[in-house]
C-alpha cells in the first residue's frame, strides 16, 4: 500500500512540475532566435542532412552530446543540486535513446513530443517539437533509437527528469 502512496505521490509531483514548466514557458519571450544567440559557436548554423520534409530544419552546434540514461540520472540523482545542473541551461543538447513514449498530437499548449529511455518511474528525456519540425516527428517509431537535438532553457530542477524545446530529429533507424 505504501509503494502505491508513493507513486501517487510521485505522479501528482511530477504532473505539477511539468504543469508549472509548461506554463512558465506559455509566458516566456523565448523563441528559436533566442536559443541561437547562446550557442557556443557563435550562432553558426550547421545543416541537418538526414531531415525530411519540405524544407530540411537547420541546426546549431551542440553544447552536450549524451545518451538520455546519462542525461536523466545526473538530473534525477538523489542529492541534485541546481547549481551542478546550470552548466545545461540554454544550451543546445543531442540526445541518443530508445522511444519510450511518442505523442504526435498538439493538445492545447502542449507541443508533440517523444520521450526517450531512462530506467525507473517517471524517467527518462522529454523532447518538445515545435510546429514547423512535425513533419519529422513521423520518422520515429516506439523501442527504436533515435537521435534528437533540442535547448535547454534555464527552468531546471534538480531530481526531476529533463525537458528540451525546440527539438529536431537528427536521426531515426
Amino acid at each position: 500500500m505504501k509503494n502505491k502512496t508513493n507513486l501517487t505521490s510521485s505522479i501528482l509531483v511530477l504532473a505539477v512540475v511539468v504543469f508549472v514548466g509548461l506554463s512558465c514557458s506559455r509566458f516566456s519571450n523565448s523563441t528559436v532566435s533566442e536559443n541561437k544567440s547562446t550557442t557556443a559557436n557563435g550562432g553558426q548554423e550547421v545543416q541537418n542532412p538526414t531531415a525530411t520534409g519540405s524544407e530540411k530544419p537547420k541546426v546549431e552546434k551542440a553544447d552536450f552530446t549524451v545518451t538520455s540514461e546519462e542525461y536523466d540520472k545526473e538530473f534525477t540523482k538523489k542529492g541534485a543540486k541546481e547549481a551542478d545542473l546550470k552548466k545545461y541551461a540554454k544550451k543546445n543538447i543531442v540526445v541518443t535513446g530508445r522511444v519510450s513514449l511518442l505523442s504526435l498530437e498538439k493538445k492545447d499548449t502542449v507541443q508533440p513530443w517523444v520521450t526517450l529511455f531512462a530506467p525507473g518511474v517517471l524517467h527518462g528525456v522529454s523532447c518538445y517539437f515545435d510546429d514547423n519540425n512535425l513533419e519529422q516527428m513521423k520518422r520515429l517509431q516506439m523501442d527504436k533509437v533515435v537521435t534528437v537535438q533540442g535547448f535547454q532553457d534555464d527552468f531546471i530542477v534538480p531530481e526531476v527528469s529533463p525537458s528540451l524545446k525546440h527539438c529536431v530529429v537528427l536521426k531515426a533507424d
